[in-house]
């Protein structure tokens, strides 16, 4: 039986509920990939004390850690797609933030494949990296030579993602007059910002790269939970015309 055609009523409601579900997929991504690694690290560099002290435990715990949270962030980079997708037929730039996300979701996956297979090497990891979190790549790359490129290409590949949802969020905050999509896409831009620091002290020995750190805890938790308020806001009160 064929559906009857729609003229389009269904879109924007069904974007909005993606755009909701999304924002907490990355709610707990940011949660477990971000803030918790980066906390548990910097409380063993600077209070190391029973499980916070460096070896296989913290290395293990970290791996999975930032294992569950790309999981969790390529889900989220689906839902925030398919709201795009769903949202397309009115502005066609939602079709290029789509396109973005898509790239995203493969970054995220050779990102989550090396860093599986890294559990398995956790005492090697131990060993090469001697508490220095910034001999990361290279130690992967001691592992298998192809995991240190795998990390790399799908960092930048994650982080292009992650500009399809500032360029998404920030079509829907215009066509909305939401503000809260604008603060999550203004967020998650800054977010993108901070985290390039870190990243290259990973490639390049660079000073200074912890400091922008401590923002990324509360940027992670910010971006999606404003994007959850207004999408949860603009359902609610049927603002979608």
């Amino acid at each position: 039986m064929v559906a009857p055609p729609t003229n389009g009523t269904e879109d924007e409601p069904r974007g909005l509920r993606r755009f909701e579900t999304g924002a907490l997929f990355g709610l707990a991504g940011g949660m477990a990939g971000l803030v918790l690694p980066i906390t548990v690290n910097l409380f063993a560099f600077y209070y190391p004390v029973g499980i916070f002290t460096f070896g296989t435990t913290l290395v293990a715990l970290t791996t999975i850690f930032v294992l569950a949270g790309a999981i969790l962030l390529a889900i989220s980079l689906i839902l925030y797609r398919l709201g795009f997708g769903a949202l397309r037929r009115f502005d066609r730039w939602f079709f290029g933030a789509s396109i973005l996300c898509n790239i995203g979701s493969i970054g995220l996956l050779l990102i989550i494949i090396p860093m599986a297979l890294a559990l398995y090497s956790t005492p090697s990891m131990v060993q090469c990296l001697r508490g220095a979190p910034s001999h990361t790549l290279s130690c992967l790359g001691t592992i298998q030579p192809l995991f240190a490129d795998a990390v790399i290409l799908g960092f930048w590949l994650a982080w292009l993602g992650g500009l399809g949802i500032v360029v998404g969020l920030e079509l829907g905050g215009r066509r909305y007059r939401e503000p809260r999509l604008f603060g999550g896409g203004s967020a998650y831009a800054l977010l993108l910002l901070v985290l390039i620091a870190p990243f290259v002290a990973l490639l390049f020995p660079i000073g200074g790269w912890q400091y922008p750190l401590l923002t990324v805890p509360l940027l992670a938790l910010l971006a999606p939970a404003l994007v959850y308020a207004g999408s949860h806001r603009l359902l609610r009160s049927r603002n979608v015309a």
